[in-house]
């Protein structure tokens, strides 16, 4: 026997647990051969199939630390077993296989009857998509703050709603700083109709939570009020609406945002504005990647996202600057996208910096490894996106969750975001979330990513 690593032994006495134990705890042989004292099967958590090659540690408690007592690697049934324990000893369980997220199990003390824990593991890459992109952003929505799973719907009184249609894309760019406001995960509407999963998910929200308020984003060309109609009656009344610009542009929307996260920062001492703000291209559709890149910082830090053409700053976003006057604006993208010019304007009334690269995967990448460094965002999870309406729902909910979010084509892992996920520590057992259904991410693209992460 051999002592347990430093940071398991930790994990361990903290009562960590990365994962989830289901079902409940048996205390019946029936289905276990008589000599396996503590047992049960592994399966993944998204197609409940069995997992075979996963290594079963179980650790004893020695009076001061946790020892590495038995182990052993399931097969192709998922069960797993350990026979011949003592009775009265303390035990632990850390479940492991590189294609997952290690999972710690805290069974306590075995009294010599047979126990059983049947665990569930979550892929090292999770899928987070539906059938389209509305069903899409409500499975995103489903892990808003929520990386451990089991919450039937988000824990919060406020919904953001935005449209996602192409033809509206600019309008939910800036919209991750309202999620951070409210604490409010973002679902997509149709102008025409509102999508049966956001009916339902706003309805278990309101169950769960009682009275909400949806907080639009965009004028009613984007999102009629018949929209919001249409959900309170679907709901059964209780819903308030709050709309975030009724008119103006694209500009006039991002700040119209900033102002109303400042004015609820201004009353809410736990929650003050930070003294930084972003600034993205919102006139090139091609651009709005980097907008996109930015929104987890701000859906999680309270970053302000504010936009400009490439040579101009419009009127709204330089009130709204002024208003705002943060100590540094950070501009998301290269030259190409926000031009010197207006980075060096931009730079002399507030202090400026750039976070690019060449192109929208870099640039995104080059953002990630600013606000790691920054402490604006931490190693935990990161997301990957293809498409820009799962980018939109993804970059508030992987905010929620502190982590980062990049970008990739969609069906070739781009090597930049490739060799990126290569450089992020295998040992980190981060939550990475593929956004988006196979016709945004190829199976391909899925695969390479659990490849890189675990090379």
């Amino acid at each position: 026997m051999r002592g347990v690593s430093t940071a398991i032994r930790g994990a361990i006495l903290a009562g960590v647990l990365v994962g989830a134990l289901v079902g409940p705890i048996a205390t019946s042989s029936a289905l276990v051969m008589p000599t396996d004292d503590v047992y049960g099967w592994v399966t993944d958590t998204q197609s409940g199939d069995p997992i075979a090659g996963v290594a079963a540690q179980l650790y004893y408690y020695a009076g001061s630390s946790y020892l590495l007592e038995d182990s052993t690697i399931t097969g192709k049934t998922g069960r797993y077993g350990f026979p011949g324990l003592t009775a009265g000893t303390d035990r632990a369980l850390r479940l492991s296989h590189d294609r997952y997220r290690s999972t710690f199990v805290y069974p306590q003390r075995y009294e010599g009857t047979p126990v059983r824990y049947d665990v569930t593991l979550r892929p090292r890459v999770e899928g987070l998509w539906g059938a389209n992109r509305y069903s899409s952003a409500v499975a995103i929505a489903y892990r808003y703050n929520n990386i451990g799973g089991g919450i039937p719907a988000p824990d919060s009184l406020h919904v953001v709603i935005a449209s996602g249609e192409d033809r509206a894309s600019a309008d939910p760019l800036a919209a991750a700083g309202l999620c951070w406001t409210y604490d409010a995960p973002l679902l997509l509407v149709n102008s025409r109709y509102v999508p049966s999963e956001v009916t339902q998910i706003v309805s278990t929200m309101k169950a769960r939570n009682g009275p909400l308020t949806i907080h639009i984003v965009g004028g009613t060309t984007s999102v009629p009020d018949a929209r919001f109609t249409e959900l309170n009656n679907a709901v059964g009344g209780g819903l308030t609406k709050d709309r975030i610009a009724i008119s103006g542009s694209r500009y006039d929307l991002a700040a119209a945002i900033a102002a109303r996260m400042k004015a609820v920062a201004a009353v809410t001492p736990a929650k003050p504005l930070p003294p930084e703000a972003f600034v993205a291209n919102g006139a090139d559709p091609s651009k709005f990647f980097d907008a996109l890149a930015l929104s987890p910082i701000s859906a999680t830090r309270g970053v302000p996202i504010l936009l400009v053409k490439a040579n101009e700053i419009p009127g709204a976003t330089q009130t709204a600057l002024s208003s705002l006057n943060p100590d540094e604006v950070i501009v998301g993208g290269g030259p190409n996208t926000v031009s010197k010019t207006v980075f060096n304007t931009l730079d002399a009334q507030f202090g400026a910096d750039r976070w690019w690269g060449t192109n929208r995967y870099t640039t995104a990448i080059d953002i990630a490894e600013e606000a790691l460094a920054e402490g604006m965002l931490e190693p935990g999870c990161i997301g990957v996106a293809a498409k820009l309406p799962d980018a939109l729902a993804g970059g508030a909910t992987i905010g929620s969750l502190r982590g980062p979010l990049v970008i990739t084509n969609g069906t070739t892992l781009t090597p930049e975001t490739e060799s990126f996920l290569e450089r992020w520590d295998a040992d980190n057992d981060l939550a990475a979330f593929a956004l988006g259904g196979p016709n945004s991410l190829s199976e391909s693209v899925r695969q390479d990513m659990i490849t890189a992460l675990v090379h």
